[in-house]
């Protein structure tokens, strides 16, 4: 079961508890690669039990930042990072963080789906087996019960040994969120996960996301404006990898109060 025991902890922050604090807390980040900087001073607090969108062209930073927050970019050669990310009130950076834990945590789905080498049953449940969540024995309810959530159960019930690579595309895409969901994350990370996805599946994963929050926290990067219109609460615009402006995502498509953002959201600009 997961770790909740800071969920309840009182932040070292204005006296709040962790419960009334974001998630994650984005504090004056600045990320890059050898010489060259992505990412500049980005301040963004990401709502607890909500979808937040990530927008802006390629480039723009959107992917960096996404990984950052669950530390993926740790081994990419070259990275480094100055400011604060905070998960639950604590800096994923400091030296006590227990990596694999965080990655349960804060779990990430990616643009290309990423089965593993092994049944699909087996896929569903291996992040299950490596943190020893359940016994054995209930292993097997556990891939019913996330297969069924990612309406996939009904297409893989009487191939559950199969190979995931003879899914196609979409169902290979689901596959990877139920195993993403399986650990019982407190935050889901979504590098564009429909962007090669047919309507039907996109409508899926689009009406799962609604579902899930406000169960889990949500990082979405998309390209797709209609759909940081349809799933998320909060938008955030990078632009020459500096957040230009943030907040309700009605408020940014409708009202935004930056010159980029009127320029982007119209489609005059990516």
């Amino acid at each position: 079961m997961p770790d909740t025991t800071s969920l309840t902890a009182t932040s070292h922050r204005a006296g709040t508890t962790l419960l009334d604090s974001p998630a994650i807390a984005v504090r004056d980040v600045s990320v890059g690669f050898g010489p060259k900087t992505v990412l500049s001073e980005v301040d963004l607090p990401i709502e607890r039990g909500t979808i937040t969108a990530l927008i802006g062209p390629t480039g723009c930073g959107k992917s960096t930042l996404l990984r950052s927050l669950n530390r993926m970019n740790d081994k990419t050669r070259g990275y480094w990072r100055r400011g604060r990310i905070e998960f639950d009130g604590a800096d994923i950076a400091d030296p006590g963080t227990d990596l694999l834990n965080l990655r349960r945590r804060v779990g990430m789905v990616f643009q290309r789906p990423n089965p593993f080498p092994m049944s699909i049953s087996d896929n569903v449940v291996a992040g299950v087996r490596a943190h020893r969540m359940v016994p054995r024995a209930e292993m097997a309810a556990v891939a019913e019960r996330y297969l069924k959530e990612v309406s996939l159960w009904g297409a893989v019930a009487e191939r559950l040994g199969d190979s995931p690579f003879r899914l196609s595309g979409g169902q290979q895409q689901l596959l990877c969120l139920a195993r993403a969901l399986a650990v019982e994350p407190d935050v889901l990370l979504l590098d564009e996960p429909t962007s090669s996805l047919d309507p039907v599946t996109t409508e899926i994963v689009e009406d799962l996301l609604r579902k899930l929050a406000p169960r889990l926290t949500i990082v979405i990067v998309t390209h797709n404006l209609a759909q940081a219109r349809r799933v998320s609460k909060t938008t955030a615009f990078l632009y020459n990898g500096r957040l230009v402006e943030q907040g309700d995502t009605a408020q940014i498509f409708e009202q935004p109060t930056q010159p980029e953002t009127v320029s982007y959201v119209g489609g005059r600009i990516g």
